[in-house]
């Protein structure tokens, strides 16, 4: 898992697998990474509600691949804290502000400054913190949805900042209020379907994140296997599939079909 608060910029490359390959590429990365100590070797639950304004102007955004655009959730896993993100793609570089919150403070420091105000945070955290809030209230956004899915994560160990994810049974759920819904129960649904793959099955989204320059054994891993970028919206999958929104433009055409070409939502 990522560090408890702060800015990163990075790049962040996405790739649709199918099963058959996670294991192959796996051990091809074992030379160069070791499994993220916070997942013990194992992967590990994150779920995350997702904000968006009543015109779901931030979902549009992404599926029509604007080159400026950003995401609002509260992610947690299945213990700790909370994490208020934003994350703001600018063409191919993600920066990600991340300042944890406890639990007990979500949702109530939306709504009340007092709430925010009490918190004991360092500069920086309260910083990102006003940041989300601020952002929150100025574009009115709402509960949208909420994403849940399996995560195993490798961090580079040649590297200053380099990571492999490999994302799995991702599940999406109507909002409850503002609340983070994490353990089992009605309302899940699948969104990694086959058809949003262009696979015969669900599959697996690899993501390889590196700041500044993307490493050379990423750019080889790619090529080793083949690996052609293709974006896959977690958010927007579970909007579709949860709400029924649907997008009306030609990325999102392209998407369904499976003919993305470089890149893709995000």
């Amino acid at each position: 898992m990522s560090s408890s608060g702060g800015v990163i910029e990075r790049y962040e490359l996405k790739y649709r697998l199918p099963p058959s390959l996670v294991a192959p590429v796996r051990e091809a990365i074992a030379r160069y990474c070791a499994p993220d100590e916070a997942g013990a070797g194992e992967s590990y639950l994150i779920s995350s509600l997702y904000l968006d304004t009543r015109e779901f102007r931030l979902y549009r955004e992404t599926m029509e691949q604007a080159p400026r655009r950003y995401k609002l959730r509260i992610r947690r896993y299945e213990s700790g804290p909370y994490f208020l993100e934003i994350k703001r793609r600018l063409k191919d570089v993600i920066i990600k502000s991340r300042a944890a919150v406890p639990a007990a403070a979500w949702p109530a420091l939306i709504h009340d400054p007092a709430v925010e105000a009490s918190l004991v945070l360092k500069p920086r955290q309260r910083a990102d913190v006003a940041r989300f809030v601020n952002t929150v209230l100025t574009i009115d956004a709402r509960p949208a949805a909420v994403v849940r899915y399996r995560r195993e994560a490798w961090v580079s160990q040649v590297d200053d900042y380099a990571r492999v994810t490999f994302d799995h049974r991702i599940e999406g759920h109507a909002p409850v209020g503002w609340t983070v819904p994490v353990a089992d129960g009605p309302g899940w649904r699948p969104v990694d379907k086959p058809e949003r793959f262009g696979l015969p099955m669900s599959g697996v989204v690899l993501e390889l994140k590196a700041t500044t320059a993307v490493p050379f054994w990423m750019i080889d891993l790619a090529r080793r296997f083949g690996l052609k970028r293709e974006g896959f919206s977690k958010f927007g999958s579970a909007l579709e599939a949860v709400v029924g929104v649907q997008g009306a433009s030609e990325g999102w055409r392209d998407m369904q079909a499976g003919r993305w070409a470089r890149g893709g939502p995000t």
